[in-house]
């Protein structure tokens, strides 16, 4: 009976130095598996936008539906012969339907509201920055622009993606990096990341045919 005693005791204690051998590795690879940095990677690009829409809004205000009707189409013919003259196609112009406004004040000036909008979807950037400068001549002809507006736009965004992906990460890496030179680490591998948005946004006011493209990923690298 004292013999299985011993023998149980000592089974137990060599299971608890096991388990105690082994709790304390888990925790040395734990403690080593917890030590990180996380690092954020910039990278910016200056591009040109590809597409360009521009707006030209037009009001005309009549007391006679007929006269109303002539002057709307009369502006329109003229816009759109504006344009094509200065080098774009018919078919980059297109016309929304018209919005009449009634206006039964007894005193009003204008029976009849109507703004008509014309747009430019165009893939010709530099022909619509220049060609805006000139729209002093539609003035000459009598009409009145309430809007004349232009936004311009990249839409190839796959094609620098990759590279500035690749930038970004590079640039993480070399503050990772750094830190762990600080700190007496060594750099491990990579065992979270977050690629981030591309921001795009006007390069200044005064050329915003040019835009700004930014993306910041952020990485967690493994000290070791």
């Amino acid at each position: 009976m004292e013999n299985i005693k011993t023998y149980s005791a000592w089974v137990v204690g060599v299971a608890v130095v096991v388990f105690a051998v082994v709790f304390f590795l888990a925790a040395q690879n734990f403690s080593k598996q917890g030590a990180y940095v996380e690092v954020k990677g910039l990278s910016e690009k200056i591009v040109k936008a590809d597409t360009a829409i521009w707006s030209i809004n037009f009001d005309v205000k009549s007391n006679n539906v007929d006269s109303l009707y002539a002057d709307i189409q009369k502006n329109i013919t003229t816009i759109q012969n504006f344009l094509v003259s200065k080098g774009f196609d018919a078919s980059e112009i297109n016309v929304a339907p018209v919005n009449i406004y009634q206006d039964t004040y007894k005193d009003a000036l204008f029976r009849y509201n109507s703004t008509t909008q014309l747009s430019v979807y165009t893939k010709k950037v530099d022909l619509v920055k220049s060609t805006s400068k000139d729209t002093l001549f539609l003035v000459k002809q009598g009409i009145t622009m309430s809007q004349n507006a232009i936004s311009f736009e990249f839409s190839d965004i796959n094609s620098v993606k990759p590279e500035m992906l690749a930038e970004a990460i590079k640039n993480a890496k070399d503050s990772a990096s750094q830190f762990a030179k600080e700190s007496g680490s060594s750099l491990g591998s990579v065992n979270r990341g977050s690629q981030g948005v591309f921001d795009i946004t006007d390069k200044d006011p005064g050329s915003p045919e040019y835009k700004k493209i930014r993306v910041v990923s952020t990485l967690r690298f493994l000290l070791k």
